[in-house]
């Protein structure tokens, strides 16, 4: 039994994904990028802040502790501790200290002040204070150049812990407007470059589903895109220019395969397919003939002329041809001096006599060679109505029969000979002119 391998399926779902745009990307790098910054900023700060405001904790106890050592060293010096504790008290009070003790010269406890004395300890705040008072402060309390008594000094974390979160508020603050400026500054620069990229992708894509090469890149304020927008609008010419040259190229030789190159004329292939074309018709199908013609006595005038004169003879029988067909018919080569016409609209065999005739009189005036010699060129004409064919090629056929019957006859123009087996074939004067 063959299982199917989990890692393909799972490269399959990998490639069915859909991949993120250049928006979406853009905006998360930055995003990581901003986040990363401003959270490596505001570490870096919160500690600079809290070390300086740890410093200048223990600066401003160590004044605390002198301010009291200068207060109260007349009541230490006199062993008055009521005096010391009212010392403390004020001191207290309007500084703020964790814990303050006054000791004589034999280290006895005179006075003591605690600024949480009755409140319910707060565990985080203990270890604050900790932190930022390892150790209490002593300084010495001296009187006549003697020392008379200790300051014993810790400090209290509740003011530390409020300006630590004013600090904190501040700086969470200041950097959020930083972070939401940033973010707006790079939504705008990514506008800029993901704007011009948009405008080369929906050009590059419009010229290759439908070919616009008219359409081209604006400029961009950006001297690298603007650039690439230029070199794109540079190729988007070649380009045009190549398509144009190419669609020339194609249309020459379209003509070329479907025209003759002497006299210009469609060729056998090109009559066949429109022949085919009304045929398969219905609303035609029944009012189409066609005329074969044959110039008598051409090879004559090749072997007598050359074949240069052989050539003008073709082109101005075309070019008569053509001047004596009506509106909508086709006239056509089909090798050395064979022609043939496709008449529309025939409603009679009579009509189509009319035109034969019209073509046989169309040569009557001579041609006249380059070096002014004249040539007399007749044609022999069959005739053929679609309508009595199933196919394009039994009509071509038939005219063609007709061509040789009437040719056989001196010249002139003729039937088919199924439709002069037909009873109208006295109406149809079935016979040379």
């Amino acid at each position: 039994m063959v299982h199917d391998h989990p890692a393909g399926n799972h490269s399959a779902q990998s490639a069915a994904k859909p991949l993120p745009t250049l928006r979406k990307s853009l905006r998360r790098i930055h995003l990581i990028i901003i986040l990363t910054s401003m959270m490596f900023s505001g570490m870096s700060i919160s500690l600079l802040s809290v070390l300086a405001l740890r410093n200048y904790a223990e600066n401003n106890s160590e004044l605390l502790a002198t301010t009291i050592s200068y207060s109260a060293r007349n009541a230490v010096a006199a062993g008055d501790s009521e005096a010391a504790l009212a010392i403390l008290q004020d001191i207290g009070g309007k500084t703020q200290f964790g814990q303050a003790r006054i000791l004589d010269a034999n280290h006895r406890l005179l006075a003591s002040w605690s600024a949480n004395s009755g409140q319910a300890s707060h565990p985080f705040r203990e270890l604050v204070s900790r932190w930022l008072f390892p150790k209490p402060v002593q300084i010495p309390v001296r009187y006549a150049d003697k020392e008379v008594g200790l300051i014993w000094l810790t400090g209290d974390g509740c003011r530390v812990m409020h300006y630590l979160r004013q600090a904190m508020t501040w700086l969470g603050c200041s950097m959020l407007l930083s972070a939401l400026l940033a973010f707006y500054l790079s939504r705008r620069m990514h506008a800029g470059i993901v704007r011009a990229l948009q405008n080369i992708a929906h050009v590059a894509h419009e010229v290759r589903k439908r070919r616009a090469f008219s359409l081209r890149v604006p400029s961009s304020s950006i001297a690298e895109l603007n650039k690439l927008s230029g070199d794109f609008n540079s190729l988007l010419d070649e380009l045009a220019d190549w398509q144009r040259h190419l669609q020339s190229e194609n249309a020459t030789l379209a003509h070329q395969v479907r025209h003759d190159a002497l006299t210009g004329l469609p060729n056998r292939s090109a009559f066949e397919q429109e022949l085919h074309k009304q045929l398969n018709n219905p609303l035609t199908a029944s009012r189409v003939a066609v005329l074969f013609i044959d110039g008598d006595r051409f090879k004559a005038v090749n072997d007598s002329y050359g074949h240069a004169a052989g050539d003008r003879v073709l082109i101005v029988t075309a070019q008569r041809l053509r001047g004596r067909l009506r509106k909508g018919d086709l006239v056509a080569r089909l090798g050395g001096d064979e022609f043939a016409v496709l008449l529309l609209g025939i409603d009679s065999g009579e009509q189509a006599g009319r035109v034969a005739q019209n073509v046989i009189e169309a040569m009557r005036d001579p041609i006249r060679l380059d070096d002014d010699t004249q040539i007399t060129q007749s044609l022999s004409v069959g005739i053929a109505l679609a309508k009595n064919h199933h196919t394009a090629e039994a009509a071509i056929a038939q005219a063609d029969a007709a061509m040789y019957h009437t040719k056989a006859l001196g010249g002139g123009w003729y039937f088919s000979p199924t439709i002069c087996s037909q009873r109208q074939a006295a109406a149809l004067q079935c016979e040379s002119v």
